[in-house]
């Protein structure tokens, strides 16, 4: 399997998959810029934050001046697995990759926090290695990921399995209390229908390592890496 980390001007994060890639599982990710067309030889492709999207004055320029963006679509329909994280995530939504759509916090806020976030299905890369009665303790770093989406959109969603994620509190007790982006549903991560298109708010590469005090994340990695070593 070869894996790719997707770089847009002002990108954050890509270092930090680098490292958990490399270090914890002992794989080179190649690096592959939004000017750049072809995704050939990449199985596996991170999108990282960071970047302007829908929502800044820049973000319709941003997305059509980036030449990746077709080859990326393409890259999903062959059932290849892309996974957006922050405003990854966004950028996967403003494509219809993933259905719903990402708005700024209800706060109005930039929020850069531990959050607590548990599984809603085991049917998934992501999802088949944890346990849905445990919350994972990820933090999130953004302005915008409130998720949102019709409610005939949810029903489909929840029909399908492509809720992955939703905030909880430590106990695994989802709130509305503790929904600290305002996201419908307390949902913290989605995909789309054919499960190999994954969306995240909370970022697990941030805490992944043993040298931290929280390794949950790493959860999260070695679900996917479990799943691509056996498909």
């Amino acid at each position: 399997m070869t894996f790719g980390i997707l770089i847009f001007p002002g990108a954050h994060g890509d270092k930090e998959l680098s490292r958990v890639l490399k270090e914890i599982y002992g794989i080179e990710a190649k690096t592959i810029w939004n000017r750049e067309t072809d995704l050939n030889g990449i199985d596996v492709l991170f999108i990282p934050g960071g970047f302007p999207c829908k929502g800044s004055s820049k973000s319709s320029k941003f997305i059509r001046d980036s030449p990746v963006i077709d080859a990326m679509i393409d890259f999903a329909d062959l059932g290849k697995i892309l996974i957006g994280i922050g405003n990854g995530f966004r950028l996967l939504c403003e494509t219809d990759l993933v259905p719903g759509k990402l708005r700024m916090n209800e706060t109005q806020r930039f929020i850069c926090r531990n959050t607590f976030i548990k599984p809603d299905n085991d049917n998934t890369a992501l999802t088949h290695q944890l346990s849905g009665d445990k919350a994972y303790r990820v933090p999130i770093a953004t302005g915008y990921g409130r998720y949102t989406a019709k409610e005939e959109v949810l029903v489909t969603m929840r029909l399908r399995e492509q809720i992955l994620f939703r905030y909880c509190d430590q106990d695994a007790r989802i709130s509305e209390e503790i929904n600290y982006t305002g996201a419908v549903d307390n949902i913290a991560g989605v995909c789309n229908e054919r499960k190999n298109v994954f969306g995240l708010i909370p970022q697990p590469e941030r805490a992944a390592f043993s040298t931290e005090r929280n390794t949950d994340g790493k959860a999260i990695f070695d679900s996917l890496m479990h799943f691509v070593s056996h498909h």
